[in-house]
């Protein structure tokens, strides 16, 4: 047939809700053509899809694409845009990640069915009308996500697969797209794969019928099965907030992932029938073999729609749970006993951290250590809160904080915690690595061990669990407002302060000298511990050395009010007050 973008002598009025798919395969069998014939009458095909309908077609058409069509069926561009899948590129995260760039080839992720969407056999049998007694109902381009597992009209659930041959799965757009004589509701799947190409034949076991009326213990999706399918079908379109509906699409797809990577211990968010369905789906998923570093990670969703859609409504439940970061602890703990980040649901949530909502990123990262980046996957860490700053953190944490968020966590590593939590503070706040937060706390790498994941035998020793430790903390990070005192202008300020001996000794000559307060001379051989780090006095202070006075060294931040242990009242009262 030669290529023309001359108008058709017939052409069929798009239904509401049909795919591209669906319109070739309609137009065609009206007009004795095949899909391949009306998208080479198009100019659509080139070289590389000289015998295949492109998959990206479905997704989304260029202009020239779309008007040449347009053209040629005696439609607007508009209409024939309308039949991919384009308009929810904003809200179905999968769209927009499977669209190939200019030149390039589409790889579709495996949350979108593109040559293989499920279906209603109902709606392929049509309304009745005579244009669809003729030619069938529309192939709704809604059965092409996941999340679509049940007809609201009919209150079905899709069927998956061809009750006649049983297959189901294909990367093609079309099977079989230069045949023209199958009904758009045959089944187009090759047959008799042996026998020569030219002699093969099409199962066309016909989809819109049932070979047998439906079983009284068949299952019908329940009411709340039916609301939940249309919830998510709702955010689809506005006034639903398109970013929002990205977000929580992705979730739900990490959700089912956790799910599944952890199976069974989420064996309690089902009943048994459901339970068994989605067991016998993780099995073939992931194997049955122990869990590992080596176990198979696929984020693919459940063909079977009843398996499916138990599977998002127990996702969607889980997301809603107010202690989501214990419950992701909880499953992944449970499940792994590998690093964190090594953990195949850790895999999966490091491809689509920059698409899921911040509050399931802030919940993950405790068992993921899984952390947005800025300029591209080699840049830097990028700052997680924005509350506070940086410079609003002490190096040696606030007791208050302390007391009333880790101290029933610290076990015996009080200043350890104390220090690590002052560090990740900071890294949150100015994102970077924990090296990059301790110096800028004055605070030496090499002389301070303030990483709970390389240390965790030293805190679980201590009576410290390094993931109640994390919890504790980022609920004292979500607390924080921007305090009035800026502590690193006071670690600044004071970095070269120092007292002569002439004017030490005559400030503590007159001091009372107790039996529990040692004499400055061994005091001074008892520093090399407070010049090695910036951490504050004791509670209970003892006298300042000279050795250390006498030579500038970074000061540190005490108890609530942050004072210098050895600076003069009048100075430290300054610096208090500063902003």
């Amino acid at each position: 047939m030669r290529r023309t973008t001359e108008p058709l002598p017939r052409s069929l009025a798009p239904l509401s809700g049909e795919s591209l798919v669906s319109h070739l395969l309609r137009l065609g069998h009206r007009l004795g053509l095949s899909p391949l014939d009306l998208i080479r009458a198009a100019g659509w095909n080139d070289h590389a899809y000289s015998q295949r309908v492109p998959g990206s077609a479905l997704l989304d058409l260029s202009k020239p694409q779309a008007e040449a069509f347009a053209r040629l069926t005696r439609q607007t561009a508009g209409e024939v845009s309308a039949l991919t899948l384009a308009q929810w590129r904003d809200r179905y995260p999968p769209i927009a990640q499977s669209i190939p760039g200019p030149g390039g080839v589409m790889r579709p992720g495996p949350w979108l069915f593109i040559g293989s969407p499920r279906f209603c056999p109902s709606c392929l049998a049509g309304d009745g009308t005579p244009i669809q007694r003729l030619h069938g109902g529309p192939w709704n381009k809604l059965w092409h996500l996941p999340i679509v597992f049940a007809c609201i009209e009919h209150q079905t659930y899709l069927e998956a697969d061809c009750p006649h041959c049983g297959q189901h799965t294909s990367w093609r757009l079309i099977q079989r797209p230069n045949d023209h004589t199958l009904h758009p509701a045959q089944c187009r799947w090759t047959i008799d794969a042996q026998a020569q190409k030219r002699k093969s034949h099409a199962c066309g076991g016909r989809l819109d019928q049932r070979l047998a009326p439906p079983a009284d213990d068949q299952q019908h999706p329940t009411a709340g099965v039916l609301r939940f399918q249309q919830s998510l079908l709702a955010r689809l379109t506005p006034p639903a907030p398109a970013t929002a509906t990205s977000e929580y699409y992705t979730n739900l797809r990490l959700a089912a992932a956790l799910i599944s990577t952890t199976w069974p211990q989420g064996w309690h968010l089902f009943d048994t029938s459901a339970a068994e369905r989605v067991d016998s789906y993780c099995r073939k998923l992931h194997g049955d073999g122990d869990r590992s570093r080596y176990q198979r990670v696929r984020d693919i969703p459940p063909r079977d729609p009843v398996t499916c859609g138990n599977l998002l409504m127990a996702a969607d439940r889980l997301l809603a749970r107010d202690d989501l970061p214990d419950l992701l602890a909880d499953f992944v703990r449970a499940a792994f006993k590998e690093s964190p980040s090594r953990t195949p649901w850790a895999l999966i949530f490091d491809r689509q951290e920059s698409n899921c909502s911040e509050r399931l990123r802030w919940a993950a990262a405790p068992v993921t250590r899984v952390f947005r980046r800025t300029n591209g996957c080699r840049g830097m860490r990028a700052p997680l809160r924005n509350n506070y700053r940086a410079e609003h953190i002490p190096a040696y944490l606030e007791q208050g904080w302390y007391q009333s968020h880790l101290a029933d966590c610290a076990g015996s590593a009080s200043k350890l915690v104390r220090r690590t939590a002052a560090v990740r503070l900071v890294q949150w706040a100015m994102g970077g690595s924990q090296n990059d937060a301790a110096t800028f706390l004055g605070i030496k790498p090499d002389q301070a061990n303030y990483t709970a994941s390389s240390d965790t035998r030293r805190w679980l020793q201590a009576g410290c669990d390094p993931v109640e430790f994390d919890r504790a903390l980022r609920t004292l990070a979500s607390e924080l407002r921007a305090p009035p005192t800026d502590f690193r202008r006071r670690r600044q300020a004071l970095q070269d302060w120092t007292l002569s001996p002439d004017i030490w000794n005559a400030l503590v000559s007159d001091l009372h000298q107790s039996r529990y307060t040692p004499s400055s001379t061994s005091a001074i051989g008892n520093d090399k511990h407070h010049r090695s780090t910036s951490g504050p006095s004791s509670p209970a202070a003892s006298t300042p050395s000279l050795h250390a006075l006498s030579k500038p060294h970074s000061p540190t931040e005490s108890g609530s009010n942050g004072l210098h242990a050895g600076a003069p009242h009048g100075l430290t009262a300054d610096l208090a007050s500063s902003p």
